[in-house]
């Protein structure tokens, strides 16, 4: 007797490197295979939000960059794609694209796929580590991998979907009331952020709003994550902490001369032509 999906083995992305994928059906056969247990949390922090995510229809999950909301975020994306006894049957990326220098993203060649590509990197690298480059491109050509501009949304309804809202910190109140009524029979939403990095320079963060407006609804799950929470390397939390409004920038020494005054305080050989004020040392502020 051969044996049935639900005794089939589970394998590793190495394993998996050594079928040969060439249409949808035999990439999505290949995430049922997957083992996708192998995810080692960094933190309780991401197991948390990988559970609530689990529980829960529509999970904001906010918090630094570095922290792996994206990572965690695509990663259940997939596994649920890969789950037979799940309804989700594609995966929709949205991002609201905060047009900069005056460029428009209607104006930018190409399709809707070419314009919002580099607006999706992170997205795309992270899914390449965990079901291999093969099977996401294919897996984006039919479709069942798309990219949704939050311009578009209006008017559709999102059903048996995996969403993912990324950077939800740049979209407006009006845009997230939007976009959760997009929300499906079947489908699951993730919305996720950095309440520290918004890029809308009037107006209030649609995110923001949206937490203090949705807590306490049934079906709504809540997560953060703190700066102890990144994993990226260890520098990218010192970084932060220069952000915080406890740090104070000294607006009045220029950026050359707190060069000079660093490389005096770092006891490294000074410049000699006079750049480098020996009766001035610069103080970090703690």
């Amino acid at each position: 007797m051969s044996k049935t999906a639900s005794s089939q083995k589970k394998v590793s992305l190495h394993e998996l490197n050594n079928h040969k994928v060439s249409n949808k059906r035999q990439a999505l056969k290949d995430l049922k295979l997957l083992n996708f247990d192998e995810l080692q949390y960094k933190n309780p922090a991401q197991k948390r939000f990988y559970k609530t995510v689990s529980t829960k229809d529509i999970t904001f999950g906010i918090g630094p960059a570095g922290c792996g909301k994206t990572y965690l975020s695509v990663h259940k994306a997939l596994r649920e794609l890969g789950d037979k006894n799940s309804p989700i049957d594609g995966i929709v990326i949205v991002k609201p694209l905060v047009e900069a220098a005056g460029e428009k993203i209607g104006f930018l060649p190409g399709d809707v796929e070419e314009k919002t590509a580099p607006f999706m990197m992170s997205f795309y690298y992270n899914m390449e580590q965990i079901i291999g480059k093969q099977r996401l491109q294919i897996l984006k050509d039919s479709n069942t991998i798309q990219v949704i501009p939050m311009a578009y949304m209006r008017g559709i309804t999102l059903s048996d979907k995996f969403v993912i809202l990324d950077e939800a910190q740049n979209a407006t109140p009006e845009q997230i009331k939007m976009f959760v009524t997009r929300l499906g029979e079947g489908s699951k939403y993730i919305i996720t952020g950095d309440l520290a990095q918004s890029d809308i320079k009037h107006g209030k963060s649609g995110l923001e709003d949206a937490i203090k407006r949705f807590a306490g609804v049934h079906g709504v799950g809540l997560a953060s994550f703190k700066e102890k929470d990144i994993v990226r390397h260890s520098l990218v939390r010192r970084l932060l902490k220069r952000y915080h409004d406890t740090f104070n920038i000294m607006d009045e020494v220029s950026a050359e001369k707190t060069i000079s005054m660093w490389i005096h305080d770092e006891g490294l050989d000074a410049p000699t032509d006079g750049s480098a004020d020996a009766n001035y040392h610069y103080k970090f502020k703690k």
